[in-house]
């Protein structure tokens, strides 16, 4: 990982942002040609699902390990340094998923409320015993197309209801304080999977397009069958390994050595605030 990385750290304001109110906007986390490029490899995988009879809107999990361009949004260096900021080094990719929404209704109507909000993580939420809920993990949405003004299939939040463990969702209506995120194309959305938000449904003729990277400790079960190419794996540095789950036993996810968090040592190195 290339040392001018450390010309992202993200400012104390936006750790705050993120700490209260639960989310944080990136202007610009990837360039236009970037995202032309990883919305040719999402329009593929689009193609191969709607040949298989996946009509309508996609849910596509697992992507990171098709091509280099997903494996490069790893370690990301304009978004990567605020993820270790959060969460610190021992960290992994559980989670990716992909999502594409065609239009789904006419841009006069409007988004029918309410939405289906809720927290991630499932039973971690009913199972462990804390209140509040611990954060452990984090998202990172990059928009491939524009979802700048409403009903284009923004993802709706709460801001700050990851502070709480519950929320009042009216029956006709969204929980009170619900906004859309609005993004440009390029731009990368931080939540903590705590945060109540809900999926809505696209309403433009802009085909909504986004791939989402969930950020846990090591110690969490990954959510999603991660597999890489064998070529591609090769080719990882170590902590773009460590970040796909390598390590050099069940243990060291636990109890990590040097060599289980390559991130460790290279912010040793390199910084002198390394999180704990």
């Amino acid at each position: 990982m290339d040392a001018s990385v450390l010309e992202n750290i993200p400012t104390k304001e936006q750790l705050q942002h993120f700490d209260e109110q639960g989310f944080l906007i990136v202007p610009d986390a990837l360039s236009q040609d970037e995202c032309d490029r990883l919305e040719i490899l999402v329009d593929a995988i689009w193609e191969e699902q709607k040949a298989c009879g996946n009509e309508g809107n996609l849910f596509y999990p697992n992507f990171v390990g098709r091509d280099q361009a997903f494996i490069d949004l790893l370690d990301n260096p304009v978004v990567f340094p605020i993820v270790w900021s959060i969460l610190g080094w021992n960290i992994y990719l559980y989670h990716s998923h992909l999502g594409v929404s065609p239009q789904e209704a006419p841009e006069t109507e409007p988004v029918k409320e309410p939405l289906g909000f809720h927290q991630d993580s499932g039973r971690v939420n009913r199972d462990l015993e804390t209140a509040q809920r611990p954060r452990i993990s984090l998202k990172v949405a990059y928009w491939l197309s524009d979802v700048s003004e409403p009903g284009r299939g923004n993802f709706h939040i709460v801001p700050g209801s990851h502070l709480t463990d519950t929320i009042t969702k009216p029956d006709d209506r969204n929980p009170d304080g619900a906004i859309p995120v609005c993004a440009k194309r390029g731009d990368a959305v931080f939540f903590d999977r705590r945060l109540w938000h809900a999926r809505s449904p696209n309403h433009s003729p802009i085909v909504r397009k986004a791939v989402f990277c969930g950020y846990g400790y090591r110690w969490i079960r990954t959510k999603d069958d991660t597999t890489i190419r064998p070529d591609l794996f090769k080719n990882c540095d170590p902590i773009r390994r460590q970040l796909l789950g390598d390590g050099t036993n069940c243990n060291g996810f636990f109890s990590p050595k040097d060599e289980d968090v390559p991130l460790k040592t290279w912010l040793e190195e390199h910084t002198e605030n390394v999180p704990a």
